[in-house]
């Protein structure tokens, strides 16, 4: 090659020709294990091979394997091989029948009188019947004898020559790609049709050739036209038309650049010599930029319009503290444009901006032209946004009402505010939080009743504020506080007492609440004093008692009592207090009976301790009982004649002067005697 120091500097770009391959094995530093296995020694990068001699050693006469493998390496489109008969005659001058000689002296000289820069050998040792053959192709450069590549494979009876020898041609390729060995001789250098240099970036068009002979394309770039040169960008697959571009480059600079075409194999040609490209300059910056103030979280820009006729566009850029950065917030399109509405990327559905309020922003704007060069910054210009709302006046609070607060407030100037928002709290500091929000800016009353939930208490103290919204959401400061006490409840009922001892019923007296609002009273009725929760009646205000009717005998029940007002408020239960209604008489006792000799039973009992006992009811014992007679005494004579010798039961019972009847007594049992002997008998 006559430029090598050319050479030596492409040899940067070998490593990215593999992306261009599809990824299978192939051996780069030593033989591969697997069948076929390749050998490329690292300094085969370093020579290209102009003209190269196919030796055939070993092969058995009449072969067409040399045929087939020249045919192979001339399609990598590698190496100018000589042609194949030349070389068998000049192998045979050089190594007659019978005589042994040094193979690979005698190749390198067979090689020079060819003309030759490197020989192949190809061997084929002699196998056993039915044994693969076992192919050895082994390359030498003329000058130092050296091996340059080497490839193995087998070729069995029952497998197809052309396929194997396709296969090996392959493995053999890649592995000339791994280490760099890529540029060919055969390989026409690539058409270039144009070369223009834009801003900042340089535009090669290139006359494809058929995807048989490049599949890809790639330009190489340097400073100066002795190198050294480098990739600019990655490889370019072959397609109409095709254009290679280099970017990201300096303004009105000169560089210089060769392209190279790379078939499928991942070969490439030797490189033509360079040529120079010179990149064009920025637009000029943009003139009368100006920002208008007091936008709705928005802001208005002007400016001149570029008159230079390959401006294609802006770009804007804002600048939001004094301290920060510029930053780009949009891309104008067409050179005509002269302004713009900064609303801060809001939503495509938000009808304002989303820039701050009472904010200063700072702009510049760049004139963009068609390869995307932009200009500097242009002078740069400011603008404030319309502040927040001024807060609401004359907040008043209206307490003393039950459960409720009402609000009122003076309308807010602003004709933007649309609404307001309100705020409550606690006697407790820092608990504030928004209840409602009131649509409408003229609208400045309200009713706090709390929720379902979370009703307003009773007696308690409650604080209130507001803020002004206008119509981009923007909040004002909170006004001045105002407070509120609602009503309180009734109190306590206090004096509640209840009376026991009395017949079926139990008779609730209580005080008169001081409130004079009170509407009625409730009673509530529980069997523990823990459960007094049944509601039981409700009396009016001017009621401070209650029967309760009709209860069970001797049953105790527990009772409280509140007031109720007006508006609902009910006050806090009374103590709880207890009542036992009227027991039955206790059963009596000491029941005895007395036979009679005329047949008859005289009964008699200790007296009942109750002091209202109206009577006793005697009755008969037994399956059938029947009541024998109702004395006011102790005693009882049963006159009724029974048979002598049989069996009479007897019980008693009290009944006291409200019809309470008790228990019975214990029965006693009785024989009636029989009638006595006549005397003298």
């Amino acid at each position: 090659m006559k430029n090598r120091r050319m050479l030596l500097l492409l040899l940067l770009i070998t490593a990215g020709m593999t992306g261009l391959l599809p990824q299978q094995t192939a051996a780069t530093g030593r033989t591969n294990s697997e069948d076929p296995g390749a050998w490329v020694s690292p300094r085969a990068r370093q020579t290209i091979y102009n003209r190269v001699a196919l030796l055939p050693t070993g092969v058995v006469d009449g072969s067409s394997l040399p045929k087939s493998l020249a045919e192979a390496l001339a399609g990598l489109d590698r190496y100018r091989l000589l042609p194949l008969d030349r070389t068998l005659a000049a192998w045979r001058t050089k190594r007659p029948r019978g005589r042994k000689v040094n193979l690979i002296q005698t190749a390198r000289e067979t090689g020079l009188d060819l003309g030759a820069g490197a020989v192949i050998l190809l061997e084929q040792p002699e196998t056993g019947p039915g044994a693969p053959s076992c192919i050895s192709l082994t390359m030498i450069d003329c000058r130092d004898g050296k091996r340059v590549w080497q490839l193995r494979f087998t070729l069995a009876e029952n497998q197809d020559p052309a396929r194997r020898i396709e296969r090996a041609m392959d493995v053999l390729s890649r592995a000339m790609v791994k280490q760099g060995d890529i540029f060919s001789v055969t390989l026409p250098a690539p058409r270039i049709l144009s070369a223009r240099g834009g801003i900042r970036s340089v535009r090669i068009l290139v006359r494809p050739d058929p995807v048989r002979v490049f599949s890809a394309y790639r330009i190489l770039r340097a400073d100066n036209p002795d190198g050294p040169f480098v990739p600019a960008g990655p490889p370019v697959r072959t397609h109409v038309p095709l254009t290679l571009t280099d970017k990201n480059l300096d303004d009105a600079t000169t560089y210089y650049y060769t392209v190279i075409g790379i078939n499928e194999h991942g070969f490439a040609n030797v490189p033509a010599p360079p040529f120079a490209v010179t990149t064009t300059g920025p637009p000029e910056p943009v003139q009368g930029l100006r920002a208008v103030s007091g936008g709705l979280r928005h802001v208005q820009l002007f400016w001149q319009p570029s008159q230079d006729p390959v401006v294609t566009g802006y770009v804007i850029l804002r600048r939001d503290t004094p301290d920060s950065p510029l930053t780009k917030i949009a891309e104008i399109q067409g050179r005509e444009a002269q302004s713009y509405l900064d609303r801060g990327q809001p939503p495509v559905f938000h009808r304002f901006g989303v820039l701050a309020d009472g904010h200063r922003y700072s702009y510049t704007i760049r004139a963009r032209n068609i390869v995307g060069l932009e200009s500097r910054d242009s002078a740069e210009v400011s603008a404030l946004t319309r502040p927040r709302p001024d807060p609401p006046t004359g907040l008043q609070a209206i307490g003393g009402q039950p459960r409720r607060v009402t609000l009122a407030w003076n309308p807010a100037a602003d004709p933007d505010v649309v609404s307001y928002n309100i705020y409550r709290s606690g006697p407790e500091p820092d608990d504030w939080k928004q209840i409602d929000e009131i649509r409408g800016r003229e609208n400045t009353q309200y009713v706090d009743q709390g929720s379902w939930d979370r009703p307003l208490a009773d007696a308690a103290t409650y604080r209130y504020r507001l803020r002004a919204k206008n119509v981009v959401g923007a909040l004002s400061d909170p006004s001045t506080e105002a407070r509120a006490l609602t009503k309180a409840a009734p109190a306590m009922v206090r004096g509640i007492r209840a009376e026991s001892g009395l017949f079926r019923r139990i008779v609730l007296r209580w005080q008169d609440n001081p409130e004079p609002d009170i509407d009625h009273y409730e009673i509530f009725r529980g069997e523990d004093d823990s459960l007094v929760e049944n509601l039981l009646a409700r009396v009016e205000p001017d009621t401070v008692t209650y029967t309760d009717t009709p209860v069970s005998d001797g049953r105790t029940w527990w009772y409280r009592v509140r007031a109720v007002d007006r508006d609902g408020l009910a006050g806090p239960l009374s103590r709880p207090v207890r009542a036992t209604s009227k027991s039955p008489p206790s059963r009596p006792a000491g029941l005895r009976a007395h036979p009679l000799p005329d047949g008859g039973v005289r009964l008699t009992w200790t007296a009942n301790p109750e002091s209202d006992i109206d009577h006793y009811q005697v009755e008969s014992g037994g399956f059938l009982t029947r009541i024998l007679g109702r004395p006011t005494k102790t005693e009882f004579l049963h006159t009724r004649e029974d048979d002598p010798g049989s069996e009479r039961q007897f019980r008693v019972r009290a009944v006291d002067k409200d019809g309470l009847v008790s228990e019975p007594s214990e029965t006693v049992t009785v024989i009636i005697p029989g009638p006595s002997p006549a005397p003298g008998s």
